[in-house]
């Protein structure tokens, strides 16, 4: 026990000075272990309840303590049972022992004789306390479950303590950064006529023994667990089955729990869980276990969001989130399913209590966003379950990851995520979750992308092998991968350096657009970039002074200087460089890997439009991708106008692939932006879901005819058939109406079809339907259909009606621009589309005749 105390304040004094100043200062009294012991009883009507005894070893920080204050919420305690022994002398004032404020969640313990500082006199208290807990379904942070088994209720209790729930489990010191042992002891009730049998109690820890008491309880016993935060503790006790799988080179244990009947469900996620295992240890390259002992997935019957992000050998999920059902479980929620598991996989991998020596992170927000780019990482190498012999990109992952990012981070409020680095991944607000996780993550890609994907693999795990049982830091991490990937050959011309960029985008907000021009009457010839904020609204659109990476592609690249290895980076000023075009486009950004947008000059545009519509394949798809979701950020930015939007995007009746169709839906969605410059109105968007349902129709159909059942393809044609409904495609509404006329096919419809259904059924036949006789999956569905629907009726209630646009403008839209006539296209752009209007300036005549030419030459 000593060596517990000493390590803590060694930990408290050495590890992070300011952090304990600001956040451990705050309690004059520090925990070293809880002791658990808890009496769990299950009604088979449903009414719960555990008696519980614990027993807190605590430390003195500060003299003459007399008070102690404790978090405790909806706990019933036992007024006799509070007690502070300073070995066998009790030390709570019999007068006023204790006050508990229910309302604040106080618990105040009084004392008669001031407790001695630790670090003068060396001593230590046992704090004890008896208490019961009702526990009911819709309580914080213990609760129970109900479910059916063969047609009979049953119930179960589990724990989400994560990020300030443990009060209501326990009394206990509810700092975050509180760190402590904890040992458990489980005493099961024997069987009664009025209690549910139950068999299965796990906790943070292994169990080390288990025998029955003369009483008839049996009596579970566990060992200590690492020292680990509140919200890392957990508790789970049912009448669950089991099955495991192990991993190929280690005793990790990958174990899940679940009603026995339905155990054949979770074949899927075990299998699954085994590979990306396997690939981290393959990944590592070296055979150290995730962690000792098991690690216990448990399919809580209920919709639950995700994992708790502090658990490393009790992972809790949705039963929805862990079983796959084919004619249940939809593609999405399969997708849903192996990026939660295999991002909690990474974080235990990166660091966890459990490990033999503790990896920690200094800034945790840093720790979630290697997690997810690892996690996508090793996604693209499952391949969902196709062997290969090569390392596969992450190339569609990354832009979903950046284009999810960036929805987000291009607000004025949006912080820096260097401004996290003092904050648990816990506390970190729900609305920054996508920021933290996949803009770091996409950041990660950009710098992959210029060192050179193996490079930069072999820099990561050298670095994260090298510091176990050590402290990470982002410094710490920068100045090692400088030290790994510089070398004379891969430096960037200007001298920057991985470091340099990342510390550039790290500490800055938001992100950049690059404003592309091309002088082509030089030889060779310029191409000048200019950087600035990128933003929806007017506000924000300043010059920026990121450090970004340049590459590109040219479309003639015979006599090109730098097409293949382009390796520069540009700041604030505006940069030039000359090039050979050879009357082709430059393309920035190759491989889309760039967290950044770019809008070229209009001549440039017309170029790539005109190679989209006849021979796409001339650019990679992950650079379509990447031009279809600028495209839309630009005009709904009011960068550009709708004709030249409408003329790029005019290609995308003949496009095939996944990843651009997955950009364009993407991009489609940020024409709802609150404010955006674009003034959208109810007859403008109407035009843009006109257009894109011209789009969408050779797709649609194509993908509805495929029985192809790949899970990519499935994927594909899950997303376009939504889509398709959602800016109301008719055959898509026509074939959703079908399932609900005919009760037959929609008991066969297909599961990825599911929440098209509902959105159709809520939206278009204005049909309300409740929860009764759903499954979670539906359910979760429906619930997700709800919220979309909630935020388009938003949208639209806020956006004025507009005026249509002349018949002349709109039939533009879709007019071939051909190059040999670019000064006449030039020129009606000249007249109709610039910001503002210059048309007024022209003779009326003139612009009939340039208008009336347009169309000849169509």
């Amino acid at each position: 026990m000593f060596f517990h105390v000493l390590y803590l304040l060694i930990f408290l004094k050495t590890t992070d000075a300011s952090f304990v100043e600001e956040e451990c200062l705050n309690y004059t009294v520090y925990p070293v272990q809880y002791e658990l012991t808890l009496i769990p009883y299950v009604y088979k009507s449903g009414d719960s309840y555990y008696d519980c005894n614990m027993v807190i070893t605590i430390i003195a920080n500060a003299p003459d303590v007399k008070v102690i204050e404790l978090d405790a919420r909806d706990l019933d305690i036992r007024r006799d049972s509070v007690k502070v022994l300073d070995g066998d002398f009790d030390l709570v004032n019999k007068y006023r022992p204790y006050e508990y404020d229910r309302s604040r969640g106080k618990l105040y313990i009084y004392l008669t004789d001031s407790l001695k500082q630790y670090n003068v006199h060396k001593t230590q208290y046992l704090l004890k306390i008896t208490f019961n807990k009702h526990v009911k379904k819709d309580d914080e942070g213990v609760f129970i479950v109900d479910y059916e088994e063969d047609g009979i209720k049953k119930y179960l209790y589990t724990t989400r303590l994560s990020p300030n729930k443990a009060k209501y489990f326990f009394p206990c010191f509810d700092n975050p950064r509180f760190e402590a042992l904890f040992k458990f002891k489980v005493y099961v009730p024997p069987p009664r006529v009025d209690i549910q049998n139950t068999n299965t109690s796990l906790v943070i820890a292994q169990e080390q023994r288990r025998y029955v008491a003369n009483n008839g309880y049996t009596v579970i016993e566990y060992i200590p667990s690492p020292q680990v935060a509140l919200y890392q503790v957990g508790f789970h006790h049912s009448n669950f089955d089991s099955r495991h799988v192990m991993a190929k080179n280690t005793n990790d244990t990958l174990i899940v729990w679940a009603p026995k009947p339905l155990m054949q469900n979770y074949n899927f996620i075990l299998q699954f869980g085994e590979a990306i295992i396997n690939l981290i240890h393959e990944y590592a390259s070296i055979n150290r276990p995730l962690v000792y002992g098991p690690i216990n997935l448990v399919a809580v019957p209920l919709l639950l969001n995700g994992y708790e992000i502090g658990s490393w050998n009790l992972l809790t999920n949705g039963d929805n989130r862990l079983g796959y059902v084919p004619q249940i479980t939809s593609i999405e929620q399969m997708e849903k399913m192996k990026f939660e598991l295999t991002q909690q996989l990474c974080r235990i991998w990166l660091g966890n209590p459990g490990e033999p020596e503790r990896t920690r992170w200094k800034e945790e927000w840093f720790k979630e966003g290697v997690a997810t780019y690892l996690a996508y990482y090793f996604l693209a190498q499952y391949n969902n379950g196709e062997v290969a012999n090569h390392i596969w990109p992450i190339g569609k992952y990354g832009l979903d990851m950046k284009h999810k990012s960036m929805s987000i981070d291009w607000h004025h409020s949006t912080p820096a995520l260097s401004t996290f680095n003092r904050t648990l991944a816990i506390e970190i607000p729900s609305r920054y979750k996508n920021l933290v996780t996949m803009k770091t993550a996409s950041i990660l890609w950009m710098v992959e992308n210029w060192l050179g994907a193996e490079k930069f693999q072999k820099a990561l795990v050298r670095y994260i092998n090298s510091r176990r049982g050590k402290y990470i830091s982002l410094e710490d991490f920068m100045i090692s991968l400088d030290h790994d990937t510089v070398e004379c050959l891969h430096q960037f011309f200007n001298g920057s350096t991985a470091s340099r960029v990342l510390n550039s985008w790290f500490h800055q907000s938001g992100y950049p657009v690059i404003d592309v021009q091309v002088l082509r009457d030089r030889n060779p010839n310029v191409i000048l970039l200019k950087q600035r904020q990128f933003s929806f609204i007017n506000r924000n659109r300043m010059d920026s002074n990121y450090l970004i990476p340049i590459s590109y592609i040219v479309q003639n690249n015979q006599n090109c200087f730098n097409c293949y290895q382009p390796r520069f980076t540009i700041g604030m000023q505006t940069y030039s460089f000359g090039e050979n075009l050879n009357g082709g486009w430059i393309i920035l950004n190759r491989n889309a890997s760039g967290y950044y947008r770019v809008n070229y000059d209009n001549y440039t545009w017309r170029l790539i439009a005109n190679t989209l519509k006849e021979d796409r394949l001339a650019i990679d798809e992950l650079n379509r991708a990447q031009i279809v979701n600028d495209i839309f950020a630009l005009f709904t930015a009011g960068d550009i106008d709708s004709d030249l939007a409408m003329t790029v995007l005019s290609y995308l009746n003949e496009e095939l692939s996944e990843v651009v169709w997955d950009a364009a839906i993407t991009g489609f969605e940020l024409l709802k932006i609150d404010g955006a410059n674009c003034r959208m109105t109810k007859n403008l968007y109407q035009e843009w879901q006109d257009f894109m349902r011209s789009k969408v129709a050779a797709i649609f159909k194509r993908l509805i005819d495929n029985r192809e059942q790949r899970p990519n393809i499935r994927l594909f044609r899950s997303n376009i058939v939504e889509f398709a409904c959602y800016i109301r495609h008719q055959p898509c509404l026509s074939l959703m109406r079908q399932f609900n006329a005919q009760p037959l096919e929609r008991e066969r419809m297909n599961p990825d079809f599911r929440e098209t259904f509902y959105y159709v059924l809520q939206h278009e036949l204005n049909v309300n339907f409740g929860n009764e006789g759903l499954n979670r999956c539906e359910l979760e569905e429906k619930i997700n259909v709800e919220h979309k629907i909630r935020e388009e009726n938003r949208f639209l209630y806020k956006i004025p009606i507009g005026t249509p646009r002349s018949l002349e403008l709109i039939k533009s839209t879709t007019a071939k621009y051909s190059i040999s006539t670019e000064s006449l296209s030039t020129t009606a752009e000249t007249l109709t589309a610039q910001p503002g209007g210059t048309a007024s300036k022209i003779p009326p005549i003139l612009t009939i005749f340039l208008m009336m030419m347009a169309i000849m030459l169509r």
